[in-house]
């Protein structure tokens, strides 16, 4: 069952919870970061929204990559890029995390 109070802040950047990256990084080792700010990059490297993550070609990323993409209309296209990016990678993880559910879900 979808949340409904995913739908109703105008706030689409959310910062991933600590201990859900930690969990992760744990078995992944990330060193990229594809969604973040200066303020709540979880990796050494990441993109912001003035890099525009999007337009960067995530299958040249050296290491495995972390996507907690901005709520919103526009989830659709993350996951499209993420989808896409992966095919061409063809190697590493490549994590998404799901925030159309209660709580995370991981999309590996």
């Amino acid at each position: 069952m979808i949340n409904p109070a995913l739908f109703t802040s105008n706030k689409e950047l959310w910062e991933t919870p600590q201990e859900f990256f930690d969990n992760l990084d744990n078995k992944y080792h990330f060193t990229w970061d594809l969604a973040a700010s200066d303020t709540n990059h979880k990796c050494p490297s990441y993109f912001t929204e003035e890099d525009n993550s999007l337009k960067q070609d995530w299958h040249k990323l050296k290491g495995n990559l972390f996507l907690n993409p901005p709520y919103g209309r526009n989830i659709k296209v993350w996951v499209e890029k993420a989808y896409n990016e992966s095919i061409l990678r063809g190697g590493g993880a490549h994590c998404v995390a799901n925030p159309l559910q209660n709580g995370y879900e991981l999309l590996a």
